[in-house]
């Protein structure tokens, strides 16, 4: 296990040692962080050296799930799973429903408009840009903690002529061409296609799941483990920290419930209007026999 460690200009540097870290910061001379990630990572507040090793990041992106591994040659430091932001359509269409119902209340409403439906030159699909956009936020973070030199992505492929039914596939194509030109701007981008992580992952031996939902390290983590086997060509598996992340389903828009409550009445719903002290989205931990849970308000 290996602690993140940045200078004094939050520029940063190698990975340390939890025992070194916690001497640093007993000793006066680096203070304990959390970055956006929930990851802890320590700051220096003395100078130091800024001299690096090659610090690659690995980047297997799917549907649903991507895996995400940082390493070296000599090993691997983090592995981690993250899910995609999921039924981002639904969500629209249920507010348009619900717009286009409050126009036939007597409430107050804005004018329907249609001159803002214009599709602009580099448009993408909502749900495929809140993909694009998660990931990214997942990276940057990374990049801040660590020091990445080279960003390794599987290169998804669609053969549109031999499967027909990849006619909105070209929205995905789209969130791509748009991940690579953030990455490139980050570090320098390395892409491997899918059958050459297939041969690495079995090459060196790397545990792989059939079931693409559990939080573990052999359902995705471990393919972009694979990416990192092919860029410094032998086995860098070992074991590390694992993480998981996931967006919080959070209420922004929602001004009253859908359905009519007793009483014929509809209250207000989400924000600071729920009548209670915690908010729907809130992150909620409680105790009970022994127990730990853990979850949000509302789901």
């Amino acid at each position: 296990m290996r602690v993140p460690v940045v200078s004094m200009e939050g520029k940063p540097l190698m990975p340390t040692k939890p025992a070194r870290a916690r001497k640093m910061m007993r000793d006066g001379v680096a203070v304990g962080r959390f970055n956006k990630l929930g990851m802890f990572y320590v700051q220096m507040l003395i100078p130091v050296g800024d001299k690096t090793q090659d610090v690659c990041l690995a980047v297997d992106p799917g549907s649903k799930y991507d895996g995400y591994a940082v390493g070296t040659s000599k090993g691997v430091m983090l592995k981690g799973m993250a899910k995609m932001p999921s039924k981002i359509a639904d969500k629209m269409k249920h507010r348009r429903q619900m717009r286009r119902f409050r126009r036939y209340r007597k409430t107050w409403r804005r004018e329907k408009r249609f001159d803002n439906r214009r599709r602009y030159n580099g448009w993408i699909a909502p749900s495929q840009l809140a993909k694009v956009q998660f990931r990214l936020k997942i990276i940057k973070e990374l990049c801040r903690i660590f020091p990445i030199k080279r960003i390794a992505v599987e290169d998804v492929a669609y053969n549109h002529y031999a499967k027909r039914g990849g006619k909105y596939f070209s929205t995905v194509e789209i969130g791509k061409t748009m991940l690579y030109e953030a990455l490139n701007a980050i570090a320098e981008l390395i892409t491997f296609k899918g059958w050459q992580t297939a041969s690495a992952r079995k090459k060196y031996k790397i545990a792989k799941s059939a079931k693409k939902d559990i939080i573990a390290p052999e359902s995705h983590a471990n393919d972009a483990i694979a990416l990192l086997c092919l860029i410094y060509g032998r086995n860098v598996n070992s074991e590390a920290p694992f993480w998981y992340w996931q967006r919080p389903e959070l209420v922004r828009r929602s001004l009253h419930r859908d359905n009519f409550q007793k009483g014929g009445v509809r209250p207000r719903f989400g924000g600071t209007s729920n009548g209670s002290f915690l908010r729907k989205g809130d992150f909620v931990e409680a105790e009970k026999a022994g127990k730990v849970y853990r979850g949000w308000v509302c789901g």
